[in-house]
C-alpha cells in the first residue's frame, strides 16, 4: 500500500500535477461526532426521565362516586396517580428510534374512601382503601417513528410493550356489625373501622404480582447540541402520563 502511494506520488511529479496524499502514519481513524464524518448510520442516548400518571376523574366518576354525590354530601374519593423515575437507552437513525427504558413508578394516591356506583344507590357499602407501599418497576422497550421539523426540533410518535412487577398491596376495610361493651350491636362504618383498626385491614385487592406495560405515545425532541437533547412526551402508559427525557448522545 505504501509502494503505490508512492507511484501515484512519482507519476503526478513526471505529469506536473500535484497530488496531496498523506501517508499511512498521517491518517487518523474517522470518530463519531466528527464534523462531515459519520463512522455509523446511527446514534445512542443514554437518558434519565420522568413523569408523573393519572387516571381522569371524569373516568373513574363513571364506576364511582365522589364528593358531589348524595347531595355533594359523599365523602371525597382519592386521586389515583403517581410517579415515576427511570433510566432509559435511545439507538436511533433519522427516522426510527428504539427506545429501552427501565423505571420505579410508586402510587401517590392516599387513603380514602371508595364507593362504586349503583341503582339505587348506596352510599355506605364501598371500601376504605389505604395503597401499603404500593409500587411498580417497569421495563419495556418502544419504537418511535421521527419526524424532523427543524435540524433542533422534531416529532415522535410511537408506542410499545413492556412488564411491570407489582411491589406492596392495597388494603380495604368494610363495613361490619360489631357488639358494644353493652351487648347492643350496631354498624361500623368502613371509614370508622380504618380509624378504629388502621393495623388490621378486613382484606387486600386480588392485584397480579405481574401487570403488562402498554405504551401509546407521542413527543418533541429538542436537540440542544451535537451531544444532548430533552425529549418530552405524553400519552398512555397504563395510565394517561406525561413525562420528560435528558442526557447524552454518543
Amino acid at each position: 500500500m505504501y509502494a503505490s502511494l508512492l507511484l501515484l506520488q512519482s507519476t503526478a511529479f513526471a505529469s506536473g500535477t500535484a497530488l496531496d496524499i498523506p501517508i499511512p502514519s498521517q491518517i487518523e481513524p474517522a470518530r463519531a461526532g466528527d464534523t462531515g464524518v459519520q463512522t455509523r448510520p446511527f446514534t445512542q442516548e443514554v437518558n434519565l426521565r420522568g413523569g408523573w400518571a393519572n387516571v381522569p376523574a371524569s373516568l373513574l366518576d363513571i364506576w364511582y362516586f365522589d364528593a358531589e354525590d348524595n347531595n355533594g354530601t359523599h365523602m371525597e374519593r382519592p386521586r389515583a396517580h403517581a410517579y415515576a423515575i427511570g433510566l432509559e437507552y435511545v439507538i436511533r437513525n433519522e427516522q426510527a428510534n428504539g427506545i429501552f427504558y427501565f423505571e420505579y413508578m410508586p402510587a401517590l394516591m392516599k387513603d380514602g374512601y371508595w364507593d362504586d356506583r349503583e341503582d339505587p344507590p348506596d352510599y355506605q357499602d364501598g371500601d376504605y382503601v389505604a395503597p401499603d407501599h404500593l409500587a411498580l418497576f417497569n421495563i419495556g422497550a418502544n419504537y418511535a417513528f421521527e419526524i424532523k421539523i427543524q435540524p433542533w426540533v422534531s416529532l415522535l410518535f410511537g408506542g410499545g410493550l413492556g412488564l411491570a412487577v407489582r411491589t406492596g398491596q392495597i388494603s380495604k376495610w368494610d363495613s361490619k356489625i360489631v357488639t358494644d361493651e353493652n351487648g347492643d350491636q350496631y354498624k361500623l362504618l368502613p371509614w370508622d373501622n380504618f380509624a378504629q383498626n388502621p393495623d388490621s385491614p378486613d382484606d387486600v385487592y386480588d392485584i397480579p404480582k405481574v401487570l403488562p406495560m402498554v405504551d401509546i405515545q407521542a413527543a418533541i425532541r429538542f436537540v440542544i447540541s451535537d451531544q444532548a437533547n430533552i425529549r418530552i412526551y405524553g400519552g398512555l402508559h397504563d395510565l394517561i402520563f406525561v413525562g420528560a427525557s435528558a442526557g447524552v448522545v454518543f
